[in-house]
């Protein structure tokens, strides 16, 4: 059934010895995955994102990491979907949100100026029943300290159902920006601007991969650029991993930049240290 509806349903598939393997596979890993959310294994690590003129580190993006006991790593394109499929991603994107949180206010507290929050949301949170979303809510409206967006895909717009618009409006009300991830991979059209409360859009790294070295992209990220500026609407840059690609960015007038280039995923202490870091130079 799942392959079925991996290849656009409609179809018809018979039941191998590989699928069984996989079925096997994905269960080990599983009964893994609920034991490393309740011994508390999983970890937080954040990506800088800075103003594309200053250099400053301005917010981050939050992403789980999951290293096993024997020092091995099991990769999110791996145990996200697994999460996703066995109802687990809530409590996943939950514990994010709550550790992140508590990381960021702490730093803030630190600051001069306040560094906000990005946090990526599983499409499964937006078709949730009424009861769980508000496990989330309660999180969003009670914080005050931090500022947060939440990161969706443009598919979630695209494949509105359930609970997705009002979902999204309730987090919007609680004074959370909503960003569109991955911006430019999917089908979205200008309508969803107006029909979502959508503050940022974040350029997917396969836009930015090849700028300055093939026009056609450089043209679609200028474009991208000029859109959101006329409708409002802040761009942060995925994957800048060159000084070329971040000048290109800068002079078009982008807002912020995230990447290799800046600076890899850190754990929590890492990321705190850059960031007062940073802050002791600019004083100097």
């Amino acid at each position: 059934m799942y392959e079925v509806k991996k290849s656009g349903r409609n179809a018809c598939q018979f039941y191998t010895a590989a699928m069984q393997m996989e079925s096997e596979h994905k269960h080990v890993l599983y009964n893994e995955l609920v034991s490393a959310i309740n011994n508390e294994q999983l970890m937080v690590y954040f990506q800088p994102v800075v103003d594309a003129v200053s250099g400053m580190i301005v917010s981050c993006e939050a992403l789980v990491r999951w290293p096993r006991a024997d020092g091995s790593w099991v990769a999110p394109d791996v145990f996200i979907p697994v999460a996703e499929e066995r109802g687990l991603i809530n409590r996943v994107d939950l514990l994010v949100l709550q550790r992140s949180l508590e990381s960021i206010r702490q730093l803030n507290r630190q600051l001069d100026r306040p560094i906000g929050l990005s946090v990526n949301v599983s499409p499964k949170l937006l078709h949730l029943r009424d009861d769980d979303a508000q496990q989330w809510l309660r999180v969003l409206e009670g914080e005050h300290e931090v500022a947060i967006t939440i990161e969706i895909t443009e598919r979630v717009l695209i494949d509105e159902v359930g609970n997705t618009s009002k979902v999204l409006e309730q987090i919007h009300a609680a004074g959370v920006n909503i960003a569109i991830d991955d911006f430019g991979t999917g089908y979205s059209g200008l309508s969803y601007f107006s029909r979502f409360p959508v503050s940022a859009v974040k350029i997917d790294r396969s836009f930015v991969r090849d700028l300055g070295q093939r026009a056609t992209q450089t043209t679609l990220v200028e474009t991208i650029l000029l859109l959101a500026r006329k409708l409002g609407i802040q761009v942060v840059a995925e994957g800048v991993e060159t000084a070329e690609q971040a000048s290109i960015l800068r002079d078009n007038n982008c807002d912020f930049l995230q990447g290799y280039f800046i600076s890899k995923p850190i754990p929590e202490k890492e990321f705190m240290a850059l960031v007062m870091a940073q802050q002791d130079k600019n004083k100097a």
